[in-house]
């Protein structure tokens, strides 16, 4: 089946869905180091991600439609804003990590 994976990070959700048995034909990615890691992959030849297209940016500018009718899944990954860098980096004070005890 094929699936897109939206904020992919260094693609370790896209992985266990690959093994799970779908195929990205895109994973969406905005951070530049992820897409490194990503890409290193690629070039290793790890079977898992060699078809993958990295598509390094924002998802909200990327244009679906072009899937329409070819992509059966979408996964995600979206940031944990306690500890992402796009947070506050409050990590385990953080009221929304939901691991903080009061």
């Amino acid at each position: 089946m094929k699936s897109i994976e939206l904020f992919a990070g260094a693609g370790g959700l896209a992985l266990g869905t690959s093994n799970a048995g779908f195929d990205h034909v895109a994973v969406l990615e905005w951070d530049r180091n992820a897409c490194d890691t990503i890409r290193r992959n690629l070039a290793a030849g790890v079977a898992k991600v060699r078809d993958c297209r990295i598509v390094e940016g924002d998802v909200a500018a990327y244009d679906f439609r072009k899937h329409t009718g070819s992509v059966e899944f979408i996964s995600g990954g979206p940031p944990c804003q306690p500890f992402s860098i796009g947070g506050k980096h409050g990590g385990m004070d953080d009221p929304r990590n939901g691991a903080s005890a009061s």
